[in-house]
């Protein structure tokens, strides 16, 4: 009686055991089931919500950063928009009259396609310590239904691309989250209309002397202003350089960068001497550039050109 009585006990166990593992095992394929379709919904309403007919300024500048990395070189081996998915990322985007984008945030070669005005650029607020793995910035143009971005040669590509196939790829690839994410918190910054080429596109002679002198000399501008000892002047009293503007330390006649403009040309003199050469002795260099050339290529920050021209003192 006792061992038929411990082998019902024995059986009883076994059978309990295998329902409890039927069990485990149904509700891990029903979690499993309910996490899929779950992702599978949160990819539905990403797809949906990205729509190319009807994309924000911010969805666009999301998109093109993102579709530009998938497809620069090296791609295949790195992910170069893995950035995108970084905590509370956004970016800022920025857009510029081609004629006066500022030479660190647009192309070298000013290979624009025929019809392009504006030029907008996008950079993400966070990035990591991926150098080189990472391409968390670019810039582009729209010319009708097409987008012309950055190419891995500091120019722009002469081939474009429509937004709907952007949106395709990013959809084929899994990865509408990361421009939704970035779009999201991305702020717009419009420029144009706030820098000009023109006679009176308001640069005073602090602006303009700042832009000329970061050509010219920058590290001894730059000092200057530091030190509290850079002039400007708005009417040169005498000599070659009579009726020129001005910036100066007010030291001897090296420390003194004349100019003049008349349209778009910038007329440059300067007394530049050698280790053996005297002051008196040195010769007045005069050069040209324009103002095209100084705001497209030093114009980089309007609030660093304003800090420094706002510092300079006028001469007594």
């Amino acid at each position: 009686m006792r061992k038929i009585a411990l082998i019902l006990m024995l059986s009883l166990t076994m059978m309990v055991m295998v329902a409890c593992g039927r069990t485990s095992s149904s509700t891990n394929r029903s979690t499993s089931s309910m996490t899929s379709s779950l992702s599978s919904t949160q990819q539905t309403r990403d797809d949906a919500a990205l729509n190319a007919e009807r994309l924000t300024l911010e969805q666009t500048a999301a998109l093109v950063l993102y579709y530009r990395d998938a497809h620069m070189p090296g791609a295949n081996d790195y992910d170069y928009s893995a950035d995108m998915e970084n905590n509370n990322q956004g970016a800022t985007v920025k857009i510029y009259d081609k004629g006066a984008v500022p030479w660190e945030e647009g192309p070298s070669a000013k290979t624009y396609p025929k019809g392009a005005k504006v030029l907008y650029t996008i950079k993400l607020t966070s990035k990591s310590d991926e150098n080189g793995d990472r391409l968390n910035s670019t810039y582009y143009t729209i010319v009708g239904n097409k987008v012309y971005y950055a190419n891995s040669s500091n120019g722009i590509r002469k081939t474009g691309v429509t937004l709907a196939e952007m949106v395709t790829y990013a959809k084929t690839h899994g990865e509408v989250n990361r421009v939704l994410k970035v779009a999201k918190n991305t702020q717009i910054i419009d420029m144009r209309g706030k820098v000009t080429i023109t006679d009176k596109d308001g640069l005073t002679t602090q602006q303009l002397g700042t832009l000329v002198a970061l050509l010219k000399n920058p590290d001894w501008f730059k000092a200057g202003v530091q030190n509290d000892e850079m002039y400007y002047g708005t009417h040169y009293g005498y000599g070659e350089t009579v009726d020129y503007q001005y910036v100066t330390t007010q030291r001897d006649p090296t420390s003194y960068i004349w100019f003049k403009r008349k349209g778009n040309d910038v007329t440059i003199k300067m007394i530049e001497s050698t280790e053996n050469q005297s002051v008196t002795g040195a010769p007045m260099i005069t050069t040209h550039t324009t103002v095209t050339n100084l705001i497209n290529n030093y114009y980089t920050s309007e609030n660093e050109v304003n800090t420094y021209a706002d510092q300079l003192k006028a001469e007594p």
